[in-house]
């Protein structure tokens, strides 16, 4: 439109131009030679007045030129300043989105500066708002957005790939140091062959994944403690016997090797595992000295399972062995001396009135240790006569017998008629303490030491020695 405008303005300069100035005569064009002109003739007074009506119109014309020409000049400037300032104000509006929208991280790229520098000089050099409003700020952004993002996408999948590869180098190497203690004791082909089918089932799962959460998802403690829990339990099969001990911190069980394998299987942590021992039950015989009341009242037999504990203090009892067997138990000598004392007396008179009179007396007594047993009976009789007679007479008798004595006789061939001797003398301990328990008496003392002789894990035999002066018995008499 201003070029249409500036293009009209040229043209009315130009017409009013060739109206002002007179037109020049062209050039004589060389001729013959010019004939003699016949003689002016005067003008008439119409033809001034048409010449002068000429020159008023010609100078009317001049002064509408030239008012046309001031006119569209003002035009002219008015709509210059319009466009300048429009086409500034379009500058400023497009360098501010174009400010909003290159800010940030993506002008710390190069090509991020470079576009924006390039967008930056054609808003500048743009002549015309309608060449500032071509400039597409927009697109120019979403490609270098694009190119940022897709720089940052790779950036970020480089750095995750390098996290998730430090994560399966170090779960691969965990899970190698987990197994490799397993895969130092001394396993069965088979138990080995699963061992490493699982470690290199677990570091193939490793390789795989592909996240570092995925990595860090691979749990190889539970396959673990089931390979350990399948190691203890090939090891418990491993001891013979039916018994075996479980030793965890220094504190020693004896189970059968059904309970014992149901135990590991309970534990839940291989850590935890690892910790115990495996041995094998070898009984050991040993002799303790204990009194009565230290020893199930010596009401114990032969054959019978006991466990024994010992005084830890003043009032606290502790477990030493919770598993041995009985194998004997001796009275002392001194439960064996039996002591009798018999006396005995009789006596007759008469006389010549035929009175008579008799009497008898007698008198027994045994012990045994501190037990004594007292017998005694009297009787009489009377009749008369006509003459009298009188006689007495008594007698005494003291028995101590000592079955220690016996035995020694007996063990030296001292003795007559040993066999019967033995016979006699045959579980004279478990036949005293049985006639008490069927009496309902006490017999031997509180204080008599009963020597047993017991059958214990050696495990458990140092423990037994160190509490040697504050054991105690107890006989195993079922499971509730």
């Amino acid at each position: 439109m201003a070029e249409d405008i500036e293009a009209k303005i040229r043209r009315l300069r130009e017409l009013g131009k060739a109206t002002a100035e007179p037109e020049t005569p062209s050039a004589p064009v060389p001729g013959p030679a010019p004939k003699a002109r016949p003689p002016r003739r005067p003008r008439r007074l119409g033809s001034i007045r048409e010449r002068e009506r000429k020159k008023r119109i010609i100078i009317g014309a001049s002064v509408l030129i030239l008012i046309i020409l001031v006119a569209s000049l003002g035009v002219y400037v008015w709509y210059s300043n319009r466009a300048k300032e429009e086409l500034r104000n379009a500058k400023l509006q497009k360098i501010h989105e174009l400010n909003s929208y290159f800010k940030g991280p993506i002008m710390n790229t190069s090509y991020g500066k470079a576009t924006y520098q390039e967008l930056y000089s054609r808003i500048n050099a743009a002549r015309s708002k309608e060449e500032v409003q071509r400039i597409d700020v927009v697109s120019a952004y979403k490609k270098v957005l694009t190119r940022y993002q897709q720089e940052l996408a790779k950036k970020k999948a480089e750095e995750e790939q390098k996290m998730l590869n430090e994560a399966k180098a170090n779960k691969k190497a965990e899970i190698n140091l987990l197994f490799q203690s397993l895969l130092a004791q001394p396993l069965p082909d088979q138990l080995k062959n699963q061992v490493l089918e699982v470690k290199n089932s677990l570091i193939q799962d490793v390789e795989n994944a592909t996240s570092v959460s995925e990595v860090k998802a691979i749990n190889a403690v539970p396959y673990l403690t089931q390979l350990w829990r399948d190691y203890y339990s090939y090891k418990i099969d491993s001891v013979k016997g039916k018994y075996v001990v479980l030793e965890f911190n220094g504190r020693k069980t004896i189970y059968s090797k059904e309970d014992a394998k149901a135990y590991i299987s309970g534990i839940p942590n291989y850590t935890t595992l690892m910790m115990y021992t495996v041995e094998p039950v070898k009984f050991v015989k040993i002799a303790v000295l204990l009194t009565r009341e230290r020893v199930v009242g010596g009401f114990i037999e032969p054959n019978s399972t006991v466990m024994i504990f010992a005084k830890n203090g003043t009032k606290n009892y502790m477990k030493i062995a919770d598993m041995g067997h009985v194998d004997m138990v001796l009275l002392p000598s001194d439960a064996g001396i039996i002591n009798l004392n018999e006396q005995q007396g009789s006596s007759s008179s008469s006389s010549s009135t035929s009175n008579s009179q008799e009497s008898s007396n007698q008198q027994s007594s045994a012990s045994a240790g501190q037990t004594s047993v007292n017998q005694g009976g009297s009787s009489s009789s009377s009749e008369s006569s006509s003459s009298s007679y009188s006689e007495s007479s008594s007698a005494t008798s003291y028995y101590s017998v000592n079955l220690g004595e016996i035995m020694r006789a007996i063990s030296s061939g001292k003795i007559a008629g040993s066999a019967d001797t033995i016979k006699q003398l045959q579980n004279y301990g478990d036949n005293l303490l049985a006639l008490e328990e069927k009496l309902q008496l006490q017999n031997v003392p509180n204080g008599v030491p009963f020597l047993v002789i017991v059958e214990v894990p050696s495990v458990y035999v140092p423990d037994v020695l160190s509490h040697m002066d504050s054991l105690y018995i107890g006989e195993v008499v079922g499971e509730s």
